[in-house]
């Protein structure tokens, strides 16, 4: 089969992706006809191949109507994986108010509409928020992404909430303490199987991302990570659960990553040609 991964012309804070090279040679050991395309090049036509796996769209929300356009085309054209529906879905991150209807505990999260106000102080003291962290509801690589102290950077807090509403839809979530003791457990998954699982402390604008592996998925993680993708409404090819602990040791929702995930393959021996015996029977006929 001609499968094609797809990328973007240039990779924002990036040099590679390290995923790349060793699924193009999983790939290529099974006996496909693989290689890299971008979503942002005109001269890169999704019907030249069987399938066009979204791997590092990383510029799409920089570009949200032209990659929504794009991803219309290629799905019409080729297979697209994940499906065109689950991509849509997972676009905006209010796809976690629907998880967390369906008793999925997130971290804790308030919402303001693109052109809306909100009374930042108000709202923070009524939830008892000390420390936020205010992003865009779609975004990637901790873009105007920031964290703020309360009430010291109230002021500060406000006005850079209102740039970011008066743009686009903007989230603001309690800031999670565990951040610093441990980070978030990451856990890829491939056709709704728990594959393998990394540490990473989240970035923020400025920084760089620590990365580790996960060496032993407990139990509770295993369950919850299962329970995220049964409440997923739409279908998976893969994904990636980042989870976060909250003050009790709970278990926390960060977020969902069915667009174009990192799923550090470096960090797992064998779980690149997993993934590529999961692109094939995803393509198998049916």
């Amino acid at each position: 089969m001609n499968i094609a991964l797809v990328s973007c012309l240039e990779l924002p804070d990036i040099e590679y992706d390290e995923d790349e090279a060793p699924l193009l040679a999983a790939l290529r050991a099974r006996g496909h006809h693989a290689r890299t395309i971008h979503w942002d090049n005109p001269a890169h036509d999704p019907a030249a191949y069987d399938a066009c796996v979204l791997r590092a769209t990383w510029n799409y929300h920089w570009r949200l109507p032209a990659f929504k356009a794009w991803l219309e085309q290629a799905a019409a054209r080729a297979r697209l994986i994940n499906p065109l529906p689950t991509v849509q879905w997972n676009l905006h991150k209010k796809y976690l108010c629907e998880l967390e209807s369906r008793r999925i505990s997130i971290v804790p999260t308030a919402w303001a509409d693109h052109g809306s106000t909100t009374d930042l102080a108000a709202l923070c003291a009524r939830k008892r928020w000390t420390r936020i962290v205010i992003k865009p509801s779609v975004s990637g690589g901790s873009r105007e992404t920031r964290v703020f102290e309360l009430p010291a950077q109230t002021a500060e807090a406000q006005a850079f909430l209102d740039r970011s509403a008066a743009r686009e839809d903007t989230m603001i979530q309690r800031y999670m303490p565990s951040v610093e003791r441990g980070g978030e457990v990451s856990i890829i998954c491939m056709a709704g199987r728990i594959s393998h699982a990394i540490e990473k402390r989240p970035r923020f604008a400025g920084q760089d991302e620590s990365i580790q592996p996960h060496p032993e998925i407990t139990e509770p993680e295993r369950r919850f990570a299962l329970a995220v993708l049964d409440a997923c409404p739409l279908p998976t090819t893969y994904a990636r659960v980042d989870l976060i602990k909250g003050d009790q040791g709970e278990i926390l929702l960060s977020e969902l990553e069915l667009i174009e995930p990192s799923l550090f393959f470096n960090f797992a021996p064998g779980s690149a040609d997993r993934f590529a015996q999961t692109i094939e029977r995803t393509l198998a006929p049916t």
